[in-house]
């Protein structure tokens, strides 16, 4: 129930996309990835160095594919202010849809995690709707995720790269290229750094470490209902893969 009203939202979100669309400053960009953390796989929020606690109700869905895109359930684990999943060994990629709530802006400046009208004085708002495709394993081909509507598809296995090999991605909305969008190309380490995508949406990108690599796509929208919640929506779409060393 509540990942459909999220996607019934992201509808309304998709049908304001096609009248504007707006890139966002990358100094604030926090994505979602899956990363390693003591000897756990964690969805981890953060940018640059940073990582963030957050509530595990903020998960909305998490789906697991094999190597053939075939759906695969990953179990779940909840702590109190972040979550561990623990994906087979046929489990090739975790796709996460994440609701990051309402954060608002008073006339001080000061940043609230509540909507608007919750806010005295709040003068701008933003809902934060966040979606992760992460490579955890190889795959035969990639492709795009259903129901996903804003993400970044590798047009190669990103998982049999080496560092310094390049990485051609396409981003879609609605599976439509989306031109002239800022990537970052790596926001664990230079998430202020960005390149923009071509005429057909692609960008071709150096893989940048040889460990987790996270790429990213911020964009806002006018708010497109009349509840005093925000005045934005935000949505950062990431695309992550682990390179691991080989084995001696």
């Amino acid at each position: 129930m509540i990942r459909s009203k999220l996607l019934k939202a992201t509808a309304s979100l998709c049908a304001a996309a096609l009248l504007t669309t707006a890139a966002v400053s990358v100094t604030s960009a926090h994505g979602l990835w899956v990363g390693p953390r003591l000897d756990q796989l964690q969805l981890v929020l953060g940018e640059g160095p940073e990582d963030n606690a957050y509530q595990p109700n903020m998960v909305k869905s998490l789906t697991g594919y094999t190597k053939d895109f075939q759906q695969i359930a990953i179990p779940q684990q909840n702590f109190a202010d972040h979550v561990t999943i623990t994906p087979s060994e046929n489990t090739s990629v975790a796709v996460i849809v994440f609701d990051y709530g309402y954060w608002s802006v008073d006339s001080q400046k000061k940043v609230h995690n509540a909507p608007m009208k919750d806010v005295p004085g709040a003068i701008k708002g933003t809902h934060a709707i966040k979606y992760s495709i992460n490579y955890l394993n190889k795959v035969g081909t990639p492709k795009a995720i259903p129901n996903i509507p804003y993400q970044i598809v590798p047009l190669v296995d990103p998982t049999q790269l080496n560092v310094g090999d390049i990485l051609p991605v396409q981003v879609l909305h609605e599976g439509r290229p989306m031109p002239n969008v800022e990537i970052i190309p790596d926001l664990i380490n230079h998430h202020t750094v960005v390149e923009k995508t071509d005429v057909d949406g692609k960008a071709y990108l150096p893989v940048r470490n040889g460990s987790v690599n996270v790429i990213g796509v911020e964009l806002a929208f006018p708010y497109p209902q009349s509840d005093g919640l925000a005045t934005q929506d935000k949505i950062f779409t990431s695309l992550s893969f682990t390179l691991h060393p080989q084995e001696d």
